[in-house]
């Protein structure tokens, strides 16, 4: 019963970083977690060490390739250096210090306040490459 209800957790969380993943949120770490999960219910007899360590480079690789077509993004919407920066640290700050609502909006921030900062821009450039992936969603 217990390894059932492992089972269904795994799977949920599986479903979380599907969605996550689909709306442009780094969820491929929620299935390889699960994975790891459901890899040690199962004693590794499904799942060996071999399985896992591939997942772990193709989930590597996925989020490697995701943040460099991030940064090329914010290249082709006007961005700079400064505003990449600020990106990957708001980031980083926004996940450790409000979770998921923090992923996403320290980002924006971080790139904003960098970009406004450091690179001397008008407030109206700034505003372009931080907006511009708002409005494509819309």
């Amino acid at each position: 019963m217990l390894e059932i209800s492992i089972y269904i957790i795994a799977g949920g969380i599986s479903l979380i970083g599907l969605v996550l993943t689909v709306i442009s949120l780094p969820g491929v770490w929620l299935i390889f977690l699960s994975t790891i999960l459901v890899a040690i219910v199962d004693k590794f007899q499904t799942i060996t060490p071999l399985i896992l360590t591939s997942i772990f480079l193709i989930s590597l690789f996925s989020t490697l390739i995701d943040n460099i077509v991030n940064l090329l993004g914010v290249k082709v919407m006007g961005g700079t250096i400064w505003g990449m920066v600020g990106a990957v640290l708001g980031g980083i700050v926004g996940l450790i210090i409000g979770n998921i609502v923090g992923l996403i909006l320290g980002p924006l921030l971080g790139a904003f306040f960098l970009e406004f900062l450091l690179g001397k821009k008008v407030l109206k450039r700034v505003l372009r490459p931080d907006l511009e992936p708002l409005w494509a969603y819309s």
